[in-house]
């Protein structure tokens, strides 16, 4: 009798608000494909080992160095730090001004040894890794900023992160 209350009092609970979740390992034979809910990924297994699918999320960690800083001016700089183990950068220029748009990235100082440069012509954007072949050493590096003969105007972002995938 016991067992008929039991089953019952699941069973309306389940009528009454929402499925009740009973893991499909329960019922899966030793060879079994199960699917891991909270990763989506596939598990198999097999006589008591379990393996990952090859489509694991591997998280990565961003920081956010400059955040839709305006730009404006013939000339314009900022700073942003590399940490430790954030050696990947991302930057973004917007144009949204009338003239070209030149940018170095330098190391240690504005002057500093160059580690990228590009230009931005009027209504594009670049944004793009500087660096996915090899990460960058950590510490300050400086984003310079200029227009030649007309004020500009746009938006800088950088970002640093641990890998390439960000």
């Amino acid at each position: 009798m016991k067992k008929k209350h039991l089953i019952a009092s699941t069973l309306s609970l389940g009528l009454l608000g929402g499925a009740i979740a009973i893991p499909s390992a329960i019922f899966a034979d030793s060879d079994a494909a199960v699917t891991d809910s909270a990763t989506s990924t596939a598990v198999t297994q097999d006589a008591g080992k379990t393996t990952t699918g090859d489509h694991v999320i591997t998280p990565q960690a961003t920081d956010g160095q400059i955040v839709d800083r305006p730009v404006a001016g013939f000339n314009d700089s900022a700073d942003f730090d590399v940490k430790g183990g954030y050696g990947y950068v991302r930057l973004y220029l917007r144009n949204t001004g009338n003239t070209t748009i030149t940018f170095t990235v330098n190391q240690g100082s504005a002057s500093g040894a160059e580690k990228y440069s590009g230009t931005v012509k009027p209504g594009k954007t670049f944004d793009e890794i500087l660096n996915s072949s090899k990460a960058w050493s950590s510490g300050k590096f400086y984003v310079s900023l200029s227009s030649g003969s007309g004020s500009m105007s746009g938006k800088l972002g950088v970002r640093t992160s641990t890998n390439t995938n960000f």
